[in-house]
């Protein structure tokens, strides 16, 4: 397997501020250029920016740049902290795709006739239905497992989680040995009319045809709304603590499960499950919360050979992320936590990053196309897209930032964020486009 790890951060990006008209030092060409720009942009709604109705009742920061040139075109607030919400995920996804390399490491183990001890790395593909199926089942049935229990060193929830979304399809619990992606996954079979529940040993704690959909607490007992749509699935998730995920492997694996303490690795082996590709265009595209978490968690583990997504951050934060202009408030890595605080140039300087790094062909498959794929499906329409980029959102906070190909076949990157709107997240949406259909038409 390919392992990548740089962990000195490539030289700093030189950012010039052309939205401040500052021009001591340039050549001809470039003020020639800076005249252009000027001429594109008194036209364009960047102009007045701060004054946009739309965004009156908010925060916004906006950063333009032109990585051909390693220019800033525009830049509107753009060193002023944001709650980013899932933007969050594009340091998630430039760090594990350094830090892991072509496929996803499942577990160390180390074996003994049929009995094998298991290390988790917090691998989230295990009969996970969302990601390719991989080799681990049938390596792992009819032996005695032996789940060792040393390396999980924090709780199940992110800091800043809201405590009452547990029963929410977007906070599943973190962990070393996650099973059926930490949910319970409950769709209806049209040819016996009866609802099938996958993992099947749940059927008997769901209770339907209750006044809401949701989870006890601190149980595994759930209820279906009778006015669930039945061509609908719903996913809940699991409450998984060690007996819990006991039973699930022994019962799906038809074999005994035990936990353990720490037990010597030395001379440990470890199997990959699938490849990274497979959990990167999930986590990008449908904004998987669970997935983030877990990548974090497989970075600590390759990292500091344990599972603590604090220090793994740390880390990340001063080695691979320490040119960043503003230095990034990074807690989780979903970017469910409102704890988390990026600047629009701090988030452009990443996308650069990942620009230098990854293929675009590849990056712009692995992104959400605008009018063609993931969270942008619906808005920024054109044929062929012209936006690829990560959305983030949070009650009350709405992001993009990517990449964006003008009329001329530009490449730009940006990153619009807006926070405190009151209300629904649609005007702001719409004005966005707007905005960045008028830079792919004239710049």
């Amino acid at each position: 397997m390919t392992k990548i790890l740089y962990l000195s951060a490539p030289a700093n990006y030189k950012i010039y501020r052309l939205a401040n008209n500052t021009t001591a030092g340039f050549g001809l060409p470039t003020l020639i250029m800076l005249g252009l720009l000027l001429v594109v942009f008194s036209c364009s709604p960047l102009k007045k920016l701060h004054q946009n109705p739309t965004f009156a009742n908010s925060f916004t920061g906006f950063v333009l740049f032109d990585p051909e040139k390693n220019q800033v075109l525009f830049e509107h607030q753009g060193s002023k902290y944001f709650t980013p919400a899932s933007n969050t995920k594009l340091f998630t996804f430039y760090t594990a795709n350094r830090v892991l390399g072509d496929s996803i490491p499942a577990f160390q183990y180390r074996s003994h006739g049929d009995s094998i001890w298991l290390w988790g790395t917090g691998d989230p593909s295990f009969l996970n239905p969302e990601l390719p199926s991989s080799a681990v089942y049938p390596f792992l049935k009819d032996k005695q497992i032996f789940l060792v229990r040393d390396r999980f060193k924090e709780p199940a929830y992110g800091p800043g989680w809201a405590w009452d979304d547990y029963a929410g399809s977007y906070q599943r619990r973190k962990a070393a040995f996650p099973i059926y992606g930490n949910a319970v996954y409950i769709s209806w079979d049209s040819l016996s009319d009866q609802p099938r529940v996958n993992p099947p040993q749940m059927i008997d704690s769901i209770a339907f045809d209750q006044e809401s959909t949701g989870r006890t607490l601190l149980d595994n007992r759930f209820t279906i709304s009778r006015d669930w749509q039945k061509n609908d699935t719903i996913d809940i998730p699991l409450y998984a603590v060690e007996h819990h995920y006991q039973r699930l492997w022994a019962d799906t694996l038809g074999t005994t499960v035990q936990w353990v303490n720490y037990q010597d690795h030395q001379g440990s082996k470890t199997l990959y499950s699938i490849p990274a590709e497979s959990v990167f265009k999930r986590l990008l595209q449908v904004s998987d919360n669970f997935l983030a978490e877990q990548l974090i968690l497989l970075c600590s583990w390759q990292l500091l050979g344990q599972l603590n997504s604090d220090s793994t951050i740390n880390l990340l934060t001063d080695s691979l992320l320490n040119d960043l202009p503003q230095a990034p408030i990074w807690v989780d890595g979903s970017g469910l936590s409102r704890y988390n605080l990026f600047t629009p140039s701090s988030m452009v300087v990443l996308l650069n990053k990942i620009y230098q790094e990854v293929q675009e062909d590849r990056l712009f498959e692995l992104l959400p196309a605008g009018g063609k794929s993931g969270t942008i499906k619906n808005y920024y329409q054109a044929d062929p897209p012209y936006i690829y980029a990560k959305t983030g959102t949070l009650r009350n906070n709405h992001a993009l930032s990517g990449y964006l190909i003008t009329k001329r076949g530009k490449r730009l990157i940006f990153s619009f964020m807006h926070n405190h709107y009151p209300g629904s997240s649609t005007p702001i949406k719409l004005e966005m486009e707007k905005i960045l259909w008028q830079i792919h038409l004239k710049y």
